[in-house]
């Protein structure tokens, strides 16, 4: 006959050897992982110094070039626009950092910016009175998009000649442009920092820009950092030199040297060929 007493007894050993073998187990897993958890932490420390130490020595690396650029600039192009002047035009809303350091860059090469204008954006030209102020202005019927290219040619006119000055004032009464300094004589040229009007390159930028050509007046467009590369094909592709970082010290000096005569698509970009002209 079975003892149900000693049947009961014997499960419930099974029972509890059952449940040392799991806490056992689980114990083992947990301190496996456990021991894995803290190799893996120790790799990602590991790897993190590393980076660390990797990006502090990149940016003290950058910090030499950048302190280099500076104080390698003055060698590169002091006296190189000497007596030189040069026109500035921008779009309503422009770069105001790449507007200072186009100046700074033309004003370390000793050249002046006497002249800025900034060239308003299509609405302006629609506005049925000031289009027919312009009509009387240029003595001839016209659209709007003619309108524009007329007053683009008239901005390259005075800039060439200063014969007519008074005209800008003019264009500027009635809106469509903003000036900021004198135009007292001719200038030697003039930079375009684009995109004057970047939702209508085509209608804006590319008459704006052919018009200098048409003229042959020398014209260097120039963008910041931050723009769009197709802005800097658009002028690429219409003939004039370009240079697409000129906030940054390389594309200061690329200005300059651009300026001075020596033609080239210049920066990091797409339509770079160099960071600086050919010796």
């Amino acid at each position: 006959m079975i003892d149900m007493r000693y049947h009961a007894i014997s499960l419930v050993a099974v029972f509890v050897a059952l449940a040392i073998g799991m806490l056992i187990g689980t114990s083992l897993v947990e301190r496996g992982l456990i021991v894995e958890q803290k190799a893996q932490i120790k790799s990602l420390r590991r790897t993190f110094d590393e980076i660390k130490a990797k990006n502090a020595s990149l940016h003290d690396e950058l910090t030499a070039h950048l302190r280099f650029g500076d104080e390698a600039r003055p060698y590169l192009v002091t006296n190189m626009l000497a007596g030189r002047s040069f026109a500035l035009i921008t779009g309503e809303n422009f770069d105001e950092n790449a507007v200072k350091k186009i100046l700074e860059g033309v004003g370390a090469a000793g050249g002046a910016i006497p002249i800025t204008i900034n060239i308003s954006d299509s609405k302006a030209f629609s506005d049925q009175t000031v289009a027919s102020k312009l009509e009387a202005l240029f003595q001839a019927p016209a659209g709007a998009q003619d309108l524009k290219e007329r007053v683009f040619t008239e901005i390259v006119n005075q800039l060439q000649t200063a014969a007519n000055t008074a005209i800008l004032s003019t264009l500027e009464q009635l809106g469509v442009i903003h000036v900021i300094g004198v135009l007292a004589a001719p200038v030697s040229g003039a930079v375009l920092l684009g995109p004057v009007e970047s939702q209508s390159l085509d209608k804006t930028d590319t008459p704006l820009v052919k018009t200098f050509t048409s003229r042959v007046f020398p014209l260097v467009a120039v963008v910041g950092s931050d723009t769009e590369q197709s802005v800097v094909t658009v002028y690429k592709k219409n003939g004039v030199s370009t240079v697409d970082h000129v906030d940054t010290v390389p594309g200061e000096v690329a200005l300059d040297m651009a300026l001075a005569g020596k033609p080239g698509n210049f920066g990091s970009g797409g339509a770079a060929s160099r960071m600086l002209p050919a010796p």
